[in-house]
């Protein structure tokens, strides 16, 4: 598991650069995580699920990481919900307001 500064440093670039370029594709990403040289990243919007989604993390994504964060060797995408849309889909079956 990385360091919160770390994770903050990452989250900071994707803010700032990455997701500039996928929010023109009407889409986003988010850090998940870093396992050792690995960068585990959560796709968004309608990046989650698209044909070119390989071509992107490893063209686009990992190119501009590993630029400024030379220690991340590889980007792998988790297909979990973020912990704010399964905490509102829970609320929302526990309620029966569904």
């Amino acid at each position: 598991m990385a360091s919160e500064q770390l994770l903050e440093r990452l989250e900071e670039f994707f803010d700032a650069d990455i997701n500039e370029y996928l929010r023109e594709h009407g889409g986003g990403a988010e850090v998940v995580d870093v396992e050792g040289s690995e960068l585990v990243i959560r796709l968004l919007g309608e990046c989650r699920g698209c044909l070119a989604m390989s071509n992107t993390v490893d063209g686009v994504i990992l190119k501009k990481v590993h630029a400024v964060f030379p220690f991340i060797e590889k980007v792998s995408v988790t297909d979990d919900v973020s912990p704010e849309v399964y905490e509102m889909a829970n609320s929302l079956f526990s309620s029966g307001h569904y």
